[in-house]
Formats: C-alpha cells, sequence, structure tokens
C-alpha cells in the first residue's frame, strides 16, 4: 500500500458551495495539489472563439465556453504531471466535485494499478463504466477491475495517470475538438494501457450544479434514460470482449 498518494485537485476559491467537499479530499489525500481551474467567464482565454468554431467545424457541434475551461484545466494538470521524473508514478486527478466513496480500495489496490496501467479510472460515468469480460479481475467481493470498453468510459471527476500518459494526451489534444472525457475520440488504445474499477470507488457529490451546463429536470431524466440504454448496449458488447 502506498503511504503517499499524490493528487491533483480541480478547485477555485470561486467554489465556495464546494470548498468543505474538497477539505474531504484533502483529509484523506493530505499531499493533494490544488490547481486553479480556468473559468473563460473570469478570465481570458486565447483563441477561444477560434477553438469553439473550430469543434463545429470538426464535428458539427459547437464546443460550450465552459467545455473549453474544463478541458484546458485538465491539460493545465497534465503538464504538471508531465514534468515528473519518475515516468511511471500514477497521480490521482480529482475535481472539485469529487466525492471518495471507499479510500480503502484506493490505497490498497494503487500500487498494482500503478504497475500495470498507464490511465486508471477510480470513477467514470457515474458507476455505468463495462469492463471487458477477458480482462476482468476481482479484487473483492464488491469490485472488479480490467480494460473498460472505451466507449463507456466518460467523466474526469476520478482517474489517475502517470508522466507518459500526460505527455501523451497533451499531445493528442493540441486541437481541441470534443469534451475531454469523450475519451473515444481522442485515445488509441494500442498506446497506452487503459484500466477502469466497477463499482467506482470515486464518484461525485451531485448536491452542487455541474460548471459546465445547468439541466432542467426533463434533462436530467432525459439523460438518465439514454445513459441507462447505452450502458445496457455496452454490458451486452462488454460480455464478448
Amino acid at each position: 500500500m502506498p503511504s503517499n498518494i499524490l493528487s491533483y485537485i480541480l478547485y477555485s476559491s470561486r467554489e465556495i458551495e464546494r470548498k468543505e467537499q474538497v477539505k474531504k479530499i484533502q483529509e484523506i489525500f493530505p499531499s493533494s495539489t490544488i490547481i486553479d481551474p480556468i473559468f473563460p467567464e473570469f478570465q481570458k482565454v486565447p483563441f477561444l472563439k477560434k477553438i469553439i468554431q473550430k469543434s463545429k467545424d470538426y464535428t458539427g457541434k459547437a464546443l460550450l465556453t465552459n467545455e473549453v475551461g474544463v478541458f484546458l484545466s485538465h491539460r493545465k494538470v497534465w503538464q504538471a504531471i508531465s514534468k515528473s521524473i519518475n515516468k511511471k508514478q500514477h497521480y490521482l486527478v480529482l475535481e472539485s466535485d469529487s466525492k471518495i466513496v471507499n479510500a480503502k480500495i484506493i490505497k490498497n489496490n494503487y500500487a498494482k494499478v500503478e504497475q500495470e496501467y498507464d490511465l486508471f479510472f477510480w470513477g467514470a460515468w457515474n458507476n455505468h463504466v463495462s469492463i471487458k469480460k477477458s480482462s476482468r479481475k476481482s479484487i473483492s467481493d464488491n469490485y472488479v477491475i480490467g480494460e473498460p470498453l472505451i466507449k463507456s468510459v466518460y467523466g474526469a471527476y476520478g482517474y489517475s495517470l502517470n508522466a507518459e500518459t500526460a505527455q501523451y494526451l497533451l499531445s493528442i489534444t493540441k486541437k481541441i475538438h470534443f469534451p475531454v472525457d469523450l475519451y473515444k475520440q481522442y485515445i488509441d488504445e494500442t498506446k497506452i494501457k487503459i484500466g477502469a474499477i466497477k463499482s467506482e470507488v470515486i464518484g461525485t457529490w451531485q448536491t452542487t450544479d455541474s460548471n459546465i451546463r445547468k439541466e432542467n429536470q426533463f434533462d436530467k431524466f432525459k439523460r438518465i434514460l439514454i445513459i441507462k440504454i447505452f450502458h445496457t448496449r455496452n454490458q451486452i458488447l462488454a460480455y464478448f470482449c
């Protein structure tokens, strides 16, 4: 078990309502480093309009201003990690709304994950990640780890990676076209080894509004329904992988 898990938390002092949530993370991971996220509404982002227009030209759908900010914020973390001398050491990346569900599982399996994977999701898509049957390994009665179906991995609220992977992510995201958590659009699975855990040990509090987009009740219902449909499909696909 590692005695000191190094982590980065994307958190701004403007997020007053999330202060206590971040404090809970720091109590569990005392060696956390706070990284100030990028909010385009409060600070100038070079070529912001050009980035948004290019995303629309490339995908047919323009990125939201805050989606660009979130992406640039994670790139900021990757830049810090990429400078690590130990290229294989993992760094945990968290957001201000991250919730540590099971710290013991993280700490007990962190060294194993560090050795076997380049990028690992301790939480993804609100616990709807699908792990390929051929790669599943049980680590306790309620948890398995393995290679996730790439199309089932969304979210950037609880993942770890090493310096080499941070450098790789920086290189493939020089042109921002999709949201940061649409990994299937950026990552070549033959280049890095990806892992995930099920059930998730890092989730989100969901007690404050998203910093990306506001949703009414109908939007939330529609999103949950879509997730359920695609999760069922992904579970079937993962079973035959």
